[in-house]
This record gives C-alpha cells, structure tokens and sequence, in this order.
C-alpha cells in the first residue's frame, strides 16, 4: 500500500474533510468546526517520497519546475505547492480531472493504483494526542491547547512565577523569573520544537514558520491562563518564545494602579512603557477592561490578540485578520466614533502619525512603547517621525499626554512607575 494512504486511513477513520502534511511540522486535520493538529511530523525526505510514489507523471513535472501541481488519488484531491526543502501537500475529499497527459486518475508514476480499505492498519499515528486520551504522567486531563506537554511545562513555569519560556534546537529550554534564566530538564531537538508548536499554531503561522520568512506570532489558551509565542529559527533550528500571560485583563486595583482610572476621563494620550516582558500587554488590557466597564466604546487594535476582553462594548481588531495594519485600525477606530482607542505597540511612522490624529480629533488613546524609561515614552513614539511630521506630532501629543506607566519587574515582584503628563486637570 502506498505510504500516502496511510493518512487516508486517518482522514477516514476520524471523518476528517483532510489533511495538511508540511515539511518537518505537525500533521493537521481538516473538520467543518476548524483544524486539529496531531502529534507527529513528517520530515522533508518522507513527505517527498510519498508523492513521488502515487503523483501522475504530469504532476510531477510540475514539482519538479517549483511550480504548484494538483492531482487526483481514489476520492482525494491531492495539491502540492512549496520550494525546494520545504512542501506543504493539502489532500481534500472530493477528486479534481486529472492532469491531462498523466496516466489514469489515481495512479502513480508507474500506473499503480492503490487502496485505502484494503485492511492494512497505518503505522502513522498521525492522530495520536488529539484524540486520545494523554500518557499517564504526562498530564492529568486533556490538554486545553493540543499539547499535553506544553500545558505541563506552561503550568510549571506559571507556578514558578515566570513570565517567558524560550526553546532552542538542541538545548534545555529556559524559563525567565524576576529577569533571571533558569534551565527547564534535558535538551530539545528540532523535531520535538517542531511537532510541539505545530500542535497548536494556526495554519498561516505554520506556514510563515516554514515556508515564509521563519517568523509568526500568535496566541493561544494553555487552560490557566493565555500564552504568546513568537516562532522563528537560528542557526541551530526552530525556535519558541512563549510569553505566559493571566487569562482575563485584571482590575487597575488589583495591580495597584487604581490611581490611574481618573485618566481614562476624557480624551488624550496614555503610554505604558517599559522594555519587553515587564507587564506593558496587562497593564494596557486593564485600562481597556476599565473603559469597558465604564461602557465607554473601545476599538482595540492587537497584533495578535492576546487577552481576549468580555467587554460587549469593547472590540478587539487584529492585525492581518481583522483590519490590514494598526495605522488602518485607528483610522477605522475614529471613522466609527469610539471613545477610545488601544494600540498594542508602537512600532512605526504610520501608526505614529495616526495616534497623533486620534487625539488631534479628540479621542482617547492608549499605547504601549518600548522606552527604557517613564520620561522617553514620548520620545520613542516620535522617534518613528522625521521632520515636519515630528514638529506636528509633538506638538498635539505632548499636549495631550495624561500620563505614563512604566511597569518593572525585580525579585521583590512587579512595581509601577507612575508619572502624571500635561493635560489640564489629572
């Protein structure tokens, strides 16, 4: 039996629509409720090997020039698309013609024609994990992210009191705790980064991982709380930064910033400011949570959605999905009226010049920027500016500034710097 049917196998057996096999990642599932990740990855060599057992002659042609093919297996429609070293293969139920030229639907290269229920069992548990029940030891209940063992390792982490874990090809992985690294057990190779983060990435940050630039970021629910992670690769592999995250905004009292909820009276300019991993996300989601309890209409715009707000008055854009970039975000926040609108970073001349028109028409915005310290938030806003824009845009936002929070992490715990700007009244 061809190997590629062994996933037909599983495509049938869980009544799955189909799957997508990518190089050196986690097998995915296709239901009509969404996608479901497996356990095992299918390395480059493999993944090659079987198309080239069961593709027509035609669609190999056709791979072979880097270009896109798509062919015709029993009821399957099997597409290949890629580059060299990396292929991603999308089977779907339902067959396509076949490719004119080629031997007869169905076939491989050399006329053979397989079957998917002649009775051989897979050896590839390609749905191990999702569908059964976890290891002993590994974790008491089904994981809540699709891998038992990131949940573990989350959890720990989470009781330990660290902010970030990073994983390295080839090395321990290390949780961050009061600023400090600390190794997490023995090693991790490339396939255990791979098959673990391919468990619970979405398709595009699969595919970014893979086949793009080797960077994406999303988040995900690890069943406490959320978690950010930002993929990329080094010279050893793949690489995970996971930022662990609470489950819900907390309230500005519970963090001891009560003295800050007169800001959000009015319209001005709000920044949270600090370097990476000090708490700026959670400071900005409970200034937003606040304004939602207020009733007061927010337009959030995140890149990615990171804690999910339950506000009926606040809504949450993200960037690439919800609206083309966060420049476009704000425009559309104050083309709809809304009280206030919450940036997730400043990163550029576009998103600065549009925060600087927000507060010009009056509106409320909040925005966290990475500034060494309280005093140079403003200054890193208006750094992304050159010239007449700078001028401008100084002169509405320094104005306008209500106050800056600066959140600092130590081992005596997290401390908030917390300093009063210009507008009249605060």
């Amino acid at each position: 039996m061809a190997k590629l049917e062994q996933y037909l196998r599983s495509i049938e057996k869980f009544s799955a629509t189909g799957a997508i096999l990518s190089s050196g990642q986690a097998i995915v599932l296709k239901f009509p409720a969404g996608d479901r990740a497996a356990t095992q990855v299918t390395p480059h060599e493999q993944l090659v090997a079987m198309i080239r057992e069961v593709a027509p002659a035609a669609a190999l042609a056709l791979i072979d020039a880097n270009r896109p093919a798509r062919f015709e297996l029993e009821r399957y429609s099997v597409s290949v698309a890629g580059r060299p070293g990396a292929w991603q293969v999308t089977i779907e139920t339902g067959g396509v013609p076949a490719i004119d030229g080629g031997p007869a639907a169905g076939s491989g290269a050399d006329g053979r024609r397989g079957r998917v229920d002649d009775g051989v069992e897979p050896d590839m548990a390609i749905e191990r994990g999702q569908y059964e029940a976890p290891a002993i030891g590994v974790i008491g209940a089904a994981p809540a992210s699709g891998s038992a063992v990131l949940d573990q390792l989350t959890r720990s982490a989470r009781g330990a009191r660290a902010n970030d874990i990073f994983f390295t090809a080839g090395l321990p992985a290390q949780q961050r705790v009061a600023g400090e690294l600390a190794q997490l057990g023995a090693p991790m190779d490339a396939e255990w980064i791979s098959r673990e983060l391919g468990l619970i990435a979405p398709p595009e940050a699969r595919a970014a991982w893979t086949e793009g630039n080797g960077h994406a970021v999303f988040a995900y629910g690890d069943g406490v709380g959320r978690v950010r992670v930002t993929l990329g690769r080094d010279r050893r592999g793949p690489t995970a930064a996971l930022r662990l995250l609470p489950d819900e905004p907390p309230m500005l009292d519970r963090l001891n910033l009560a003295q800050t909820a007169p800001w959000l009276d009015g319209a001005g300019l709000i920044l949270v400011a600090g370097p990476s991993g000090v708490g700026k996300t959670v400071v900005l989601a409970a200034l937003v949570k606040t304004l939602g309890d207020r009733k007061r209409r927010v337009v959030a715009i995140e890149d990615p959605i990171e804690l999910v707000q339950a506000g009926e008055s606040i809504s949450q854009r993200e960037v690439g999905h919800h609206v083309a970039s966060v420049a476009a975000g704000i425009a559309a926040g104050v083309a709809e009226g809304a009280d206030a609108i919450a940036v997730g970073a400043v990163t550029d001349a576009h998103t600065a010049r549009a925060m600087a028109s927000a507060v010009a028409a009056g509106h409320l915005v909040l925005a966290t920027v990475n500034a060494p310290a309280a005093n140079a938030a403003l200054d890193r806003v208006l750094s992304h500016l050159t010239g007449d824009d700078r001028d401008s845009a100084r002169h509405v936002l320094a104005g306008a500034l209500i106050g800056v929070i600066r959140p600092t992490v130590s081992r005596e715990g997290r401390r908030y710097e917390v300093v009063a700007g210009n507008r009249p009244g605060v």
